[in-house]
């Protein structure tokens, strides 16, 4: 099984469309929409990124610092202990408050 790696979420950059030129032009069409492409395919990662829990071993499990710092409530999928934990700004708690 591979091991996720955890990167800080960058927020998205509006992307610098080209300038229309007064007259059809096929290229600019074409680089216009492969801008957009690229700046929604950035917008589709971001979702993802914060919708899907991330998930794993309870050696795996994210710790908090610099380069991935946890949010009071985040929650993670421990698939050793089967259930789902949580951040409580200190340490990773079950439902219960118990520290796990």
């Amino acid at each position: 099984m591979a091991t996720k790696t955890y990167t800080a979420l960058r927020p998205s950059k509006q992307p610098n469309l080209p300038i229309a030129p007064t007259e059809y032009k096929q290229p600019y069409f074409d680089d216009y929409s492969k801008v957009l492409r690229l700046y929604f395919a950035q917008i589709d990662g971001f979702t993802q990124a914060i919708a899907i829990p991330p998930s794993g071993t309870t050696a795996n499990r994210p710790v908090d610092n610099v380069q991935v710092p946890l949010s009071v409530g985040q929650y993670y999928f421990d698939t050793t202990l089967g259930r789902p934990i949580f951040w409580n700004g200190t340490a990773w708690i079950n439902a219960s408050g118990t520290v796990v």
